[in-house]
């Protein structure tokens, strides 16, 4: 005991003594970090030590200096995980009807049009696959299209809603008024654990029927709710990486992502990026011709577009709602 009688001592104790303060009064926080860490032992054992630590410091109230400072800098909700899928169209109760085939002779539907003077309102969100795609439709110079602000959101998607809640992002949505919503989700997707999945359930490992089946109620659950909205969805697919890691996972989610637009066809359409950036033998290729001029199209590490397959990405997405819609 003599050791805690010493200066140094003494600095070693306040400082244990302060880092336990500055723990109880940041609980939250904590308890938020620890939340949205990758699933595994880590993140259980950070949730094992937070969790008596906050209901230690709201018993105290110990966090009403916290929440006061927050409110009073505008970021009152900081510390609240929300893990809600906020999904409020009941499933179908039974498979989509197949869309009616069109008899020889019958005219197709006139497809709306949009101008200078009424542009077709694009909005482009996801993960961070959607920033470049979503560059390339803001540089395409048509004044029929306005395009709105990109949102790109690294490391989110559908399975963590407590990472970042698209789910509540998508019923605000209302005051941007798109008519067309492209959505890149997935790539932070593939793996096995999923936050919010309804009481009573388990999910399994990625791919499994139980973890297919709750992504697919995500993605029809989201094209339904922008339908209903008058939003029409365009799904981009995950592209073709390098290397063996991505390679199983990622078609997984296309897969699910293809039948959700596919059964909603008259509200949604899949872009298969997969096949528009593999090389003639459909393998993986860091570039490809455009223009007879070879140009780079992924970036090192495998995953993310360059500027150029961007553009190219974005032309797709445009011949695809050219079938719909007259701009």
């Amino acid at each position: 005991m003599g050791f805690f009688r010493t200066p140094a001592g003494r600095g070693v104790v306040l400082l244990f003594v302060g880092l336990v303060l500055a723990a109880v009064l940041q609980a939250e926080g904590l308890r938020k970090q620890a939340q949205i860490q990758p699933a595994g032992f880590q993140r259980d054992l950070a949730l094992d030590v937070t969790r008596p630590l906050v209901r230690f410091s709201r018993a105290l109230h110990l966090t009403t200096p916290r929440h006061e400072l927050q409110a009073a800098i505008g970021r009152e909700d900081e510390d609240r995980i929300d893990t809600g899928v906020h999904l409020t169209l009941p499933p179908p109760a039974g498979p989509l009807p197949r869309p009616a085939r069109r008899h020889i002779g019958t005219h197709a539907p006139a497809k709306p049009r949009f101008s200078a003077a009424r542009p077709l309102r694009l909005w482009v969100a996801g993960d961070s696959l959607a920033q470049v795609p979503g560059e390339g439709l803001e540089r395409v110079s048509d004044p029929a299209l306005a395009v709105l602000p990109v949102e790109s959101r690294l490391s989110t998607g559908l399975a963590r809603p407590d990472l970042y809640n698209w789910f509540t992002r998508f019923t605000e949505i209302d005051t941007l008024h798109p008519q067309v919503a492209v959505l890149s989700f997935g790539a932070d997707d593939a793996h096995d654990f999923m936050a919010g999945v309804p009481n009573g359930r388990t999910v399994g490992p990625l791919g499994s029927p139980s973890w297919s089946a709750e992504y697919r109620r995500r993605v029809d659950g989201v094209t339904r709710e922008l339908n209903a909205e008058g939003v029409y969805v365009v799904w981009l697919g995950l592209p073709i990486p390098d290397g063996p890691g991505f390679r199983k996972s990622f078609p997984i989610v296309n897969r699910i992502l293809e039948s959700v637009a596919r059964a909603h066809r008259r509200g949604a359409t899949y872009v298969d990026t997969w096949h528009l950036l593999d090389d003639a033998h459909g393998r993986y290729t860091p570039y490809l011709r455009v223009h007879g001029k070879l140009t780079l199209m992924r970036l090192p590490d495998g995953v993310h577009y360059t500027s150029a397959a961007g553009d190219l990405i974005a032309r797709q997405v445009l011949a695809q709602l050219r079938e719909r819609y007259r701009f």
